[in-house]
């Protein structure tokens, strides 16, 4: 039986230090995810689109951030779910914002998860766990 690619963690954030503390919180827990970042949901969308048909989409798992310029996260999910290639893509937000509205809205557009970055380390410790056993979507 051959082993599973790894799985790649795109983080969807224009803030560097937020990135970097999701790296080195991810090789901390000494997990070994291909790890990627995009400042914004435009550039996510078209680094997403640019390998839809490479091992960097079959067990992908984006972290997005709702407040970016440009495209925001929210904008970023519209997109996404209304694009039938990439409508089932694995979406755990990760923002400052504790607002319901923003935590409705994205729940609304089937996120994975909502964590308000205050809280990173409780999604660091989960996505060990969950790329081991979750079946991922595939994405065409």
């Amino acid at each position: 039986m051959t082993p599973e690619p790894r799985a790649t963690i795109l983080i969807v954030d224009d803030d560097e230090v937020d990135v970097e503390l999701v790296v080195r919180g991810l090789r901390k827990r000494q997990l070994s995810f291909d790890v990627h970042s995009a400042n914004d949901g435009c550039s996510a969308l078209a680094l997403i689109r640019s390998r839809l048909s490479t091992v960097f989409c079959e067990r992908l798992i984006v972290l997005l951030d709702l407040n970016m310029p440009r495209m925001n996260g929210h904008e970023f999910l519209s997109e996404v779910r209304s694009d039938s290639a990439l409508q089932h893509m694995l979406v755990f937000v990760l923002t400052t914002s504790d607002l319901k509205s923003d935590t409705d809205k994205a729940y609304d557009r089937n996120v994975a998860g909502y964590f308000v970055k205050s809280n990173v380390n409780g999604l660091l410790d989960i996505l060990g766990p969950f790329a081991d056993n979750v079946q991922f979507p595939v994405l065409a």
